[in-house]
């Protein structure tokens, strides 16, 4: 009998979701309506809008890139174990997660439009949804669920089978 596959370590799927989210901020940041929050720069405090400027958005994307790829792994990882609908259940955090995230950011930080904050979010699922489906092919497969035995069922109380007997 052969051994499971060792899970993959946390930095092999933090890798994978980085390259994942970079991809994505590299695609999307090219139409403003589609662009992650962290890289609406127009749209920040002059402060902010300074120091992130002179980094430039390249090197903003990787750093929040790398942190997001971390926190991916990390819950890929926790619910390795589930047994039933671990694709939804990841992809259902991450968006979960993106959207609060990135709303936060909005109402904190940025100070756009409702539109534009609304397609930026809204843009931010599939990224989610695709950083959770290879996530999830790159766990191994979960272990079966164990399966309930039925209850043992008490002897039922037929009558004998056979002639009828008379009775003194």
């Amino acid at each position: 009998m052969s051994k499971p596959p060792p899970p993959p370590s946390v930095a092999r799927l933090a890798a994978l979701a980085g390259l994942i989210h970079f991809g994505f901020d590299s695609v999307l940041r090219v139409w403003p309506a589609t662009t992650p929050p962290h890289l609406l720069t127009p749209y920040m405090s002059e402060i902010f809008r300074g120091m992130l400027e002179m980094l430039g958005l390249t090197p903003i994307s990787l750093v929040t890139s790398f942190v997001n790829g971390v926190i991916s792994a990390i819950f890929a990882i926790a619910l390795q174990e589930a047994t039933t609908r671990r694709f939804a259940k990841v992809a259902a955090l991450l968006g979960v997660l993106w959207l609060i995230t990135a709303g936060l950011t909005f109402a904190l930080y940025l100070d756009a439009p409702r539109g534009l904050a609304a397609t930026s979010l809204l843009a931010g699922l599939p990224r989610a949804l695709t950083v959770a489906y290879f996530l999830e092919r790159a766990l191994p497969p979960a272990a079966p669920e164990p399966r309930e035995e039925a209850p043992a069922q008490p002897p039922s109380e037929e009558p004998p089978s056979g002639p009828p007997t008379a009775s003194a």
